[in-house]
């Protein structure tokens, strides 16, 4: 009865904790909480729930939630006004042109560019540079240089190598300090007469570093150099003015904006716009054609080539005019108060650890787990509603500079928490004590084969007996955990099935009697439980019993889609191939 009358008056402490607290509150403060309430409230998608859990989306890097008047601007473009642009004289069409020209002069000027005949419609950040690398491309000579950094999203890599190899230019890379800032002073010395191009992200993706872009543009222009500005990671946190930076070309994506996916906006001075030529043909951007001679049309049509995304650009500006209609300087007070709140937090978790602390940085977190696998630390968060980002993000080459495979990320967006913060923290750190998901199949109590084969038997069926997914997850897990493992010498590279988060290793030899006999490991362990149903689907069986098998079929009863990524997952996909073309092959060869 005592311990019960405690109970009750801890928690009569916590509710009058609670009420002491905002009643100490300011007026200023409360009606910023209300204001940040009321901006939440806009996005609808946060309402959800995941895995039985409210959604707590903290994947912001990699593409921001819409609000409501934004989806709408989008459903009533489709619904009332739907036409293509520029070509008709009806109604519906100078409705839709109206709209989709007036956006562009939104975008124009929220960049605070001179002319909206600088604001060049594209798919996103990607195609804008490789627009670059391709038309104003054309004009580079073998030596010609151009500098990048290694804080760089592929996308600001891989075009000006395709170009370099077209060109004979030659790509300088700034070195990076420990800070996970750039080296300006090396910055300087590499800036030469024969710079070309400075090419260079605003904001990491990766690491959240604020570049000092308008120093880096400054010297390049002194060396006759211009300028590229990736600010697909910028623009969600704060203003940006290409005026007075003075950029010489300023990309960015809308969904990562607050807007529709699939379309992006490449600003360029006019000057170097108009003498670049058109990259692709078709559709707006030809002024006359004959089969003797095509004249092509002005700014900014020259590079909107075929029918564009109108419902995109109506969404961007109805984006843009929304978040311009809000207390920006408030939501930058309150990212700053959520990342500074994570990091407090999981720098009291053990094993935690920061990737890079950049002088200047917006408000995303790059971290590793002790023992844990990034991918792991992914799947164990979404099981309790939690969103975050695992893997390289799309910057291998900063990844290989840090000596690591992966990271994973954390976000955050004005619509976030602190409240969302607290929850991730406790998650991360209940995941950093959990023992049994620390131990690995190279523990001293690992089970014989005989016990683990035993333990395989039926497993696709003892899954599917699990109807609750939570229950099957772990059951996952767990044959993540009792799957043996590799030898250390067969985890090579000839063995390795190559995925996007984890390492994956399958080797394979024909029995004497005819049957493929498996084994498979990863470095992660969900994808060692994925592993263990495979090889207990596909071992020690006949080439035909192997074709035979329909593993969609099994994967979609056990609604096992959302971890098979058919393009940038964790390799399962490729493994079941594999072992397809080996029966493939075993056949034929028969």
């Amino acid at each position: 009865m005592k311990r019960k009358q405690t109970a009750k008056t801890q928690k009569a402490k916590r509710r009058s904790t609670t009420y002491s607290l905002e009643r100490v509150m300011t007026a200023s403060d409360q009606a910023k909480k209300q204001t940040l309430e009321q901006v939440r409230n806009q996005f609808p998608i946060l309402e959800q729930q995941v895995n039985g859990c409210p959604l707590i989306y903290l994947d912001n890097a990699a593409t921001t939630q819409k609000p409501s008047v934004v989806i709408e601007s989008v459903n009533n473009y489709y619904a009332t006004f739907n036409a293509n642009v520029h070509r008709a004289s009806h109604a519906l069409s100078t409705e839709a042109t109206g709209k989709f020209e007036a956006a562009r002069d939104t975008v124009a000027h929220f960049l605070n560019a001179k002319s909206s005949k600088e604001i060049i419609w594209t798919r996103g950040t990607t195609e804008a540079i490789n627009l670059i690398a391709n038309s104003w491309g054309s004009y580079l000579k073998p030596d010609d240089e151009i500098i990048l950094s290694p804080l760089e999203h592929h996308a600001n890599i891989v075009p000006w190598q395709l170009l370099a190899q077209r060109s004979g230019a030659i790509i300088k890379v700034i070195p990076l300090l420990a800070s996970g800032d750039l080296d300006i002073q090396a910055y300087k010395t590499l800036l030469t007469h024969k710079t070309r191009l400075v090419a260079i992200t605003h904001v990491s993706n990766a690491i959240g570093t604020i570049n000092p872009v308008k120093q880096i543009i400054s010297l390049a222009h002194d060396a006759g150099a211009l300028t590229l500005i990736d600010g697909a990671q910028a623009l969600p946190h704060f203003q940006v003015d290409v005026n007075d930076l003075d950029v010489d070309f300023y990309v960015f994506s809308a969904h990562k904006l607050y807007a529709p996916t699939g379309i992006g906006v490449l600003y360029g001075k006019q000057q170097l716009l108009e003498a670049m030529p058109p990259w692709q043909a078709g559709g707006e951007m030809i002024s006359q054609v004959s089969f003797s001679e095509t004249t092509f049309n002005d700014l900014p049509f020259k590079f909107e080539a075929g029918t564009p995304n109108i419902s995109g650009a109506i969404g961007l500006a109805s984006a843009i005019e929304w978040l311009q209609a809000q207390d920006r300087h408030l939501l930058e007070q309150h990212e700053t108060s959520l990342y500074k709140a994570a990091l407090d937090g999981c720098s009291q978790i053990k094993g935690w650890q920061r990737i890079a602390s950049p002088q200047k940085s917006v408000s995303l977190i790059s971290f590793t787990l002790a023992h844990q696998h990034q991918q792991d630390i992914g799947y164990l968060l979404d099981q309790q509603g939690i969103a975050v980002r695992t893997g390289h993000h799309c910057a291998m080459p900063l990844m290989q500079a840090l000596g690591l495979s992966g990271t994973t990320r954390v976000s955050f967006a004005f619509y976030n928490t602190l409240n969302e913060v607290e929850n991730f923290v406790t998650a991360l750190d209940m995941i950093s004590r959990d023992e049994s998901a620390l131990v690995t199949s190279n523990s001293k109590d690992t089970p014989s084969t005989h016990a683990i084969e035993e333990a395989k038997k039926g497993l696709f069926d003892k899954l599917l007996s699990l109807r609750d997914w939570n229950a099957r997850y772990r059951e996952i897990m767990l044959q993540g955990k009792q799957l043996q493992s590799l030898a250390e010498h067969l985890k090579t590279d000839a063995n390795r099935v190559k995925g996007c988060e984890s390492n994956t290793w399958l080797l394979y030899e024909l029995g004497q009697d005819q049957r493929i006999q498996l084994r498979a490991d990863s470095d992660a362990r969900i994808i060692r439980g994925l592993l263990a149903l495979i090889l207990d689907l596909f071992h020690n069986k006949t080439a035909q019993q192997i074709q035979d098998i329909d593993i969609e079929s099994i994967f979609n009863q056990l609604s096992l889609q959302r971890h098979l990524s058919p393009s940038r997952g964790n390799g399962i996909r490729a493994v079941v191939d594999k072992i397809y073309q080996l029966a493939a092959k075993q056949t034929d060869s028969s």
